[in-house]
């Protein structure tokens, strides 16, 4: 006589084991989120605060630099990169590149409409698209030269930045520096 009530039951302690494990697996992974999705704002905004100095800005970013001196520049998040909802956060960056004084000057003579940008002046339609030296951010100000005179070249603005990311360069090439705005999109 065979027991055909036997295997029915392993398959049914089986089958509650997996139910407690999965159960237990997505318990744990909402807690961890929860507790991930409140430390994002504070790891956020410490990111965001940072001045970083590393040299991530190649030419293929911003043709015309060169072998920079040095760099400093932040990040912000377009959106909330803190929300549960999937898809890639688009990214802001600012950045003031102390320039080598040929690669200053030769940038300064690749393009012939350099012109003088006022000091308040904003972001519009067919002149500064993006932001301007007088919307730098707070933390980068103190890399910027005293008596920088920012010029704008419209075609280094329209042809050097139109692969994947949005943006501008000002120059001041006596000063052999630049500020430059990014969007990655």
């Amino acid at each position: 006589m065979i027991k055909r009530g036997r295997p029915l039951l392993v398959v049914a302690a089986v089958g509650a084991f997996l139910i407690v494990a999965v159960s237990v697996v997505v318990v744990v992974s909402l807690i961890r989120d929860d507790v991930a999705s409140r430390a994002c704002p504070a790891q956020l905004q410490a990111d965001e605060s940072k001045v970083r100095s590393d040299r991530n800005w190649t030419e293929m970013d911003l043709p015309g630099v060169g072998d920079y001196a040095e760099v400093h520049w932040q990040l912000r998040a377009a959106g909330d990169p803190c929300l549960r909802a999937p898809g890639p956060t688009d990214w802001h960056y600012q950045g003031v590149i102390r320039l080598r004084p040929e690669d200053a000057t030769a940038l300064a003579q690749g393009y012939s409409d350099w012109q003088s940008v006022p000091v308040s002046a904003t972001p519009s339609p067919g002149g500064y698209e993006w932001d301007t030296p007088s919307q730098m951010w707070s933390a980068l100000v103190p890399f910027v030269p005293v008596g920088v005179s920012w010029s704008h070249s419209l075609s280094y603005a329209n042809t050097q930045f139109q692969h994947g990311r949005w943006g501008d360069l000002y120059l001041d090439p006596d000063k052999t520096v630049a500020f430059f705005v990014l969007y990655d999109h």
